[in-house]
């Protein structure tokens, strides 16, 4: 479609300037004269045809932005502090999730007082207590992982849900 519009547009210029180079012609001006001062006009057109044609657009143009998918094994890196062990509310968050998840499987609910006994003879005690910390450490959250391995799963009800 662009291309189209530059035919369009030479055409029409090349029409105008032959009619220009006419009207001079007629009214006595030598067709050389005439020629000169179309290829000077030209000129100056070309050289200014940008703000002529393109107005809306601002210079330099931006540099194109790359997406760069993260990964949620990054963002979950960066969640635990190397320094101090103390693990960020994105990791916590995750794994909690997965503990919910892995005991509903069971009909079991983590904040249910009346089954508390049930939760900690099947994952041990203390583990429900690591989420209501001010801080949970590196080591708490490997606590949770390594108990959320020992629950035993249901193959085929857990098969079906994860799809």
């Amino acid at each position: 479609m662009a291309m189209k519009g530059r035919i369009v547009l030479g055409v029409i210029g090349v029409l105008v300037a032959g009619a220009l180079v006419l009207a001079m012609t007629v009214l006595g001006v030598p067709v050389e004269f005439a020629i000169s001062w179309l290829l000077i006009l030209t000129g100056v057109v070309l050289a200014t045809r940008h703000s002529f044609i393109d107005e809306g657009s601002v210079w330099p143009p931006e540099p194109p932005t790359a997406l760069l998918p993260g990964s949620d094994v990054s963002r979950l890196a960066w969640s635990l502090n190397p320094r101090t062990g103390v693990a960020g509310h994105v990791i916590v968050g995750r794994v909690e999730r997965m503990l919910r998840r892995r005991l509903a499987h069971h009909g079991l609910e983590l904040d249910d007082p009346a089954q508390a006994a049930q939760i900690d003879a099947l994952i041990g005690p203390g583990i429900r207590d690591v989420f209501s910390r001010r801080e949970v450490r590196r080591r708490d959250l490997e606590q949770v992982l390594d108990a959320i391995e020992r629950i035993p799963q249901d193959d085929t009800g857990t098969a079906r849900q994860e799809r």
